[in-house]
């Protein structure tokens, strides 16, 4: 993140807005001069260091990122020029329109996530229930805690704390389903998902440390973290560790993911949900192009639906 420095020359004071971009393992730096005082407001400098974050990414973005096919220079630029729009506007809030920003995000992510695995609630009952308001009696309580669970896996994995391997994912779903009479732990039965079967019981821990040991060795290997995200979240819906919750669970920690980058958070939305479960399917069977396409194309409108909360 961008920080304030200050260089006193001839005993005068300047100070600096500077970021750092690493590329190849070293730092490169870019700055924009702030003025002789420290300013109140940085939002016409960090709209100038935000196009200069852009420049070095584009003239060096084969050195940044690992280019696949799908996931070229091109597609990388117009997500990262999103993001650095994200980034800097972001920075710009005060903490309690950040936090009003979040809560928003939270409630538009739980709501369609839900939605997406059958929830009835709408979005305005969803909200209530973040917000501790008042709700209608007629919402079935299975529903109201259903919000409720995953308001608190949402802050957990939001949290710096949060640290992914197999014990913290079991302990996540058990958070999400906790008095829905769902069983907790890994699925004890196997389990077939639109006419695919999934890992057998019996392997899925196995399969879940292949997992984990797959995201420990990739996550610096130059991948783009939304690649990355992705097809980790692909691979944890194949193994459908769980017998109930997996999609919500696989959306978490795709969220998760991009946090870890200091990226701008994921939003699948419960109308384009037969789009979202083909390309998922397509990717099982070893054809991650169109799942890849559809994550850029989601995660393009994900970015600009945060960009225009932000008020």
């Amino acid at each position: 993140m961008p920080k304030i420095y200050k260089k006193i020359i001839k005993n005068k004071p300047y100070f600096y807005l500077v970021e750092r971009i690493l590329i190849n393992g070293k730092y490169k730096k870019i700055q924009v001069y702030l003025g002789k005082k420290d300013p109140n407001n940085l939002a016409d400098q960090n709209l100038l260091l935000a196009e200069k974050e852009k420049e070095v990414i584009k003239k060096n973005v084969n050195k940044i990122f690992r280019l696949e096919k799908i996931f070229n220079a091109e597609q990388i630029m117009k997500l990262e020029s999103l993001r650095l729009d994200w980034k800097y506007k972001f920075l710009g809030l005060s903490d309690f329109k950040k936090d009003q920003l979040w809560t928003r995000y939270a409630v538009q992510f739980i709501f369609e996530s839900n939605a997406i695995e059958g929830s009835k609630l709408n979005q305005a009952e969803v909200n209530a229930i973040v917000k501790k308001q008042l709700i209608n009696k007629s919402v079935e309580k299975r529903e109201v805690k259903e919000v409720k669970n995953s308001i608190l896996a949402f802050n957990l994995v939001r949290n710096n704390k949060f640290i992914l391997n197999q014990h913290t994912i079991i302990n996540l779903h058990k958070l999400l389903v906790d008095g829905l009479g769902i069983n907790t732990g890994y699925k004890k039965v196997n389990i077939i998902v639109n006419n695919k079967t999934t890992t057998p019981a019996g392997q899925v821990r196995r399969e879940m440390k292949n997992l984990l040991d797959w995201w420990h060795e990739n996550k610096k290997s130059g991948c783009h973290p939304l690649s990355l995200a992705a097809d980790f979240h692909q691979r944890f819906e194949s193994i459908h560790p769980f017998e109930d919750g997996n999609g919500r669970i696989g959306r978490l920690l795709f969220n998760w993911m991009l946090w870890q980058f200091v990226y701008p958070p994921i939003l699948f939305l419960y109308q384009n949900r037969r789009l979202y479960f083909n390309a998922l399917s397509q990717a099982d069977e070893g054809r991650r192009n169109k799942w890849h396409w559809y994550c850029i194309r989601v995660y393009g409108s994900s970015i600009k639906w945060l960009l225009q909360e932000i008020k």
